[in-house]
């Protein structure tokens, strides 16, 4: 049963959803975005089969948690980038002693 539904659309659509909703809750932007995010992706690509637009890319449950697992930490990656990129301003609390040093 847990394989039907590890191959359903809808369900990684459901998934992708909820996490991207907890990320609201969290707001770090590196786990449940990037695996929200990649839920969805995923959801939509099994939608896209079996709706007979795209040919089979993932063929079985365990290739889809494999290319969930492989887009989520992509993504988390990227985005670990990109929050670091914009890290860069300077340290408010500069005191009188560290002025002149």
């Amino acid at each position: 049963m847990i394989e039907t539904l590890l191959y359903s659309g809808n369900v990684w659509l459901i998934i992708g959803l909820v996490l991207a909703i907890a990320e609201l809750t969290n707001g770090t932007l590196i786990f449940f975005l990037p695996t929200g995010l990649s839920g969805l992706l995923t959801g939509l690509l099994l939608r896209l089969q079996e709706n007979q637009t795209l040919p089979v890319l993932l063929e079985n449950w365990a290739i889809t948690l494999t290319f969930w697992g492989f887009v989520s930490l992509a993504l988390s990656l990227l985005l670990n980038y990109v929050v670091k990129q914009r890290e860069t301003s300077e340290d408010i609390n500069k005191y009188p002693n560290d002025l002149y040093k």
